[in-house]
């Protein structure tokens, strides 16, 4: 299926985001890093309109790098353009649907939106720990100096990588997967973007626990058994705290969920599917 293509634009920041189908239902998706907005196309199907976003530096959905460093994303900037956009879209009811780094975006909406969400679905979500090394790191300056030096040569990065893999500071799987995104200059420095840009938007548990009970909005959390870039227990550990602790669901899979044997293992568990 073919999507429409559409541009928004506020202030400094432009938004891309695909139309696929149409219908009385609406879900809106945010995709993860590295990923396309077109991963979501398998969920349109009849009677529904699937709006997926492309995130900042994904696409065609920009945000000035100059001001990455002394004037990041701010929530409150994201969120006038994502009201721009239900305005734009007359959408008054909409399911949200959102993997990884657009987890994060997605728990950020909520507590702003929570009398239009109908359903909340994330998929091994980025955004439950503010506190973990990777969230903490972003907002210290030193840690974003260090990564702006590996941005004209990536490759360098893989001697760090190993020296913690050998320290056990990092993961076997954490270490495949920096490699993977320093394996290219671009896809480096799109890694390092989204990283240090979306260092202000955390989401607010307490706000978070809040919008849920208040708004009774039923929330499904995916994630893989197997997955080490974001794992189960995160989610489980996330669940307690939001007052949610029978939201996790967790089916045989790593990070990788877009391949067609992936979604098989969970399209059935998305609460918008046959609603």
């Amino acid at each position: 299926m073919s999507p429409k293509i559409k541009l928004l634009l506020t202030g400094r920041i432009q938004l891309e985001y695909y139309c696929y189908g149409e219908g009385p239902k609406t879900i809106i998706c945010l995709h993860g890093h590295g990923r396309p907005a077109s991963d979501f196309e398998f969920v349109a199907g009849k009677g529904k309109r699937v709006i997926s976003l492309n995130l900042f530096h994904h696409g065609n959905s920009t945000f000035p790098s100059e001001d990455i460093e002394r004037d990041p994303l701010r929530i409150n900037e994201f969120i006038e353009l994502f009201e721009l956009l239900l305005n734009t879209e007359k959408v008054e009811h909409f399911h949200l649907f959102a993997f990884s780094q657009g987890g994060r975006f997605s728990l950020c909406l909520l507590s702003f939106f929570a009398e239009k969400i109908e359903t909340l679905t994330l998929i091994s979500p980025d955004g439950m720990d503010n506190s973990s090394f990777y969230n903490w790191a972003s907002r210290q300056k030193w840690a974003r100096r260090i990564f702006r030096n590996f941005e004209k040569d990536p490759s360098r990065l893989k001697l760090y990588t190993n020296i913690a893999l050998k320290l056990r500071l990092i993961r076997p799987k954490v270490k495949s997967f920096m490699d993977e995104f320093s394996s290219g200059r671009e896809r480096f420095l799109r890694a390092s973007q989204t990283w240090r840009n979306f260092r202000m938007l955390q989401p607010n548990i307490e706000k978070i626990r809040k919008a849920l009970d208040e708004y009774q909005i039923p929330l499904l959390i995916i994630m893989g058994t197997y997955d080490q870039v974001i794992r189960p227990k995160q989610a489980y550990r996330f669940a307690r705290k939001i007052g949610r602790p029978d939201c996790v669901q967790e089916i045989p899979n790593g990070h990788h969920f877009f391949k067609p044997s992936s979604i098989n293992k969970f399209r059935h568990l998305l609460p918008f599917s046959e609603q």
